[in-house]
């Protein structure tokens, strides 16, 4: 069975990049490196809802969100990041590949063995 990660990856960026008409292609770059951040802050909105950090609302609502919530939230973000990094190098399937380098890197500077 073929992994179709990567493929789908790049099918959402191109997806997305297809829905941006004729607007300036710097502003799309903005955008969806922007885009992250969005998704950031909702995993973080997700994490107070869960955790009940919202004194204003939790006395009335309790808990907001649940941790699943937060962990949805959080691979959204992980999907916003990788379809830009497809974005950025021409949708050519490759984020995934990028990104098994970036952990083998980081994870051998951190001591991973081998």
């Amino acid at each position: 069975m073929t992994d179709a990660t990567p493929a789908l990856l790049a099918y959402l960026s191109r997806w997305l990049d297809e829905s941006q008409g004729d607007r300036d292609a710097e502003a799309v770059l903005w955008g969806r490196v922007a885009k992250v951040s969005e998704e950031a802050g909702e995993a973080i909105a997700a994490l107070i809802g869960a955790t009940g950090q919202n004194p204003r609302l939790n006395p009335f609502l309790g808990n907001t969100h649940s941790y699943d919530d937060v962990v949805e939230e959080l691979l959204d973000v992980a999907i916003t990041a990788m379809t830009a990094v497809e974005h950025m190098t021409g949708n050519d399937a490759r984020s995934l590949g990028l990104f098994h380098e970036k952990v083998g890197a980081v994870a051998e500077r951190a001591g991973a063995p081998t």
